[in-house]
């Protein structure tokens, strides 16, 4: 597996863990606040990592909707609105 292909499984198994975390919690929580703890990889840059995490949700939300999972998906996007907010 190429380094590139490493790094894209690792950051798409990560967002995966956190969206399934707030979907699943009895209290909607920002999504934003559970990637506070999460350390920057070297010379990344915040604005790149906050419109990676975007991109990643929007894939995400597409997916549970042509999956017909309508609720789920608007559950994590009012757990995006609420991280926008903070």
């Amino acid at each position: 597996m190429s380094l590139l292909e490493e790094n894209i499984v690792t950051f798409v198994k990560k967002e995966l863990k956190r969206i399934q975390k707030a979907l699943s919690s009895d209290q909607p929580e920002s999504l934003e606040s559970q990637s506070e703890d999460e350390e920057l990889l070297d010379g990344e840059d915040e604005e790149q990592r906050r419109s990676s995490k975007e991109a990643f949700l929007n894939i995400t939300l597409h997916f549970l909707r042509r999956m017909k999972q309508e609720e789920l998906a608007e559950c994590l996007q009012r757990s995006e609105s609420i991280s926008v907010k903070i």
